[in-house]
């Protein structure tokens, strides 16, 4: 297959942007498409079938803030991988449901330092694969970020572009390459309990009785949005229940976004708040943030959390109890 070329400056009928604001502008010289709505999502009216394919093109933050970046793996406007430059940084960012969620994908695993790109054209590239991505920058030839474990699986569906705040794309381009497979990073359950993250959960989003099991991912992240739609002042019940053989006693430590009341044996130990507010906050969720100590009971024990959402980066609990040997009791969805 010949590659498909955009210009974008001229072509941007060929793409869906819904009510997002895009335009043609220019920007030191060089003509582009302009993007200056918070989260502007622009999709490729043409399907991609191909397992494996690169996208690339020139882009551009004019500003000390500003993001933009590429998506592939569209099922739908509200789902779709995205990996995005920042001032000083990549990130992957899959959105769920109507959602970003750098606030859970932190850390190496999602995110590369850069020295800062502000006010520069760059060269910016995804190389897609069956069972994850590479990113690449300028004319290097090794990645400078590689994704095992894409969040939506296989990346097939809609390709397109995306901004946040002030930021140019040109000359985007679109072309078949040779399957290269990059080896997948398997969800290990039994190590995240060894290291003593609460793995077992379950997750309500109604005051009734209609709970459902869930896992964390990779990264011992109870990760709502996986399931739930994030509006504001939305709640998500969760709890886990489990046997331990004596007493014994520990420090929860635990990480949430953006809202959390926690109980233990229904004695609430803790409630705060944690959210975007820089440079006091940045509202990531890590596994250490709080830090309360637990008296735990011979027998069967129980977490419960309230977890309600403000905003629309990430919507999560991390919780660590201490312990190694939590029998965990299989609930069945109600």
């Amino acid at each position: 297959m010949n590659p498909l070329s955009f210009t974008l400056w001229n072509d941007l009928e060929r793409f869906e942007w819904g009510d997002y604001s895009v335009r043609t502008g220019s920007y030191k010289g060089r003509q582009a498409a302009y993007l200056e709505q918070a989260g502007s999502a622009v999709f490729l009216r043409e399907d991609i079938t191909f397992p494996c394919y690169r996208l690339q093109a020139e882009v551009a933050i004019p500003g000390e803030i500003g993001f933009v970046g590429l998506l592939f793996g569209a099922k739908d406007a509200c789902n779709y991988e995205l990996v995005y430059l920042a001032p000083i940084e990549i990130q992957y960012d899959p959105v769920m449901n109507g959602s970003m969620t750098w606030q859970i994908h932190n850390g190496p695993k999602y995110q590369k330092p850069l020295p800062n790109t502000t006010g520069k054209w760059v060269n910016f590239a995804v190389e897609v694969q069956p069972e994850g991505a590479r990113v690449y920058m300028g004319e290097d030839s090794a990645p400078q970020l590689v994704i095992p474990n894409l969040q939506h699986g296989v990346p097939a569906g809609r390709i397109g572009f995306w901004g946040f705040a002030p930021c140019y794309i040109r000359n985007l381009v679109f072309e078949e390459i040779q399957p290269a497979p990059i080896p997948r990073r398997e969800t290990d359950l039994k190590q995240l309990s060894a290291d003593t993250f609460v793995t077992e959960w379950m997750v309500s989003a109604t005051t009734g009785d209609d709970w459902n099991k869930a896992v964390v991912e990779e990264n011992g992240i109870l990760n709502f949005n996986r399931r739930f739609t994030a509006k504001q002042g939305s709640v998500v019940r969760a709890r886990s229940t489990f046997h331990l053989a004596e007493e014994a006693e520990s420090y929860i430590t635990l990480s949430f976004s953006d809202q959390v009341r926690l109980w233990v044996n229904e004695e609430e130990v803790y409630q705060g708040t944690w959210c975007w507010n820089p440079p006091v906050s940045d509202g990531r969720i890590y596994s250490d943030y709080a830090r309360v100590p637990v008296q735990w009971k011979a027998g069967m024990n129980t977490i419960r959390a309230e977890v309600m959402n403000t905003e629309q980066f990430g919507w999560g609990l991390c919780v660590r109890t201490g312990l190694s040997n939590m029998d965990y009791i299989t609930e069945e969805a109600e």
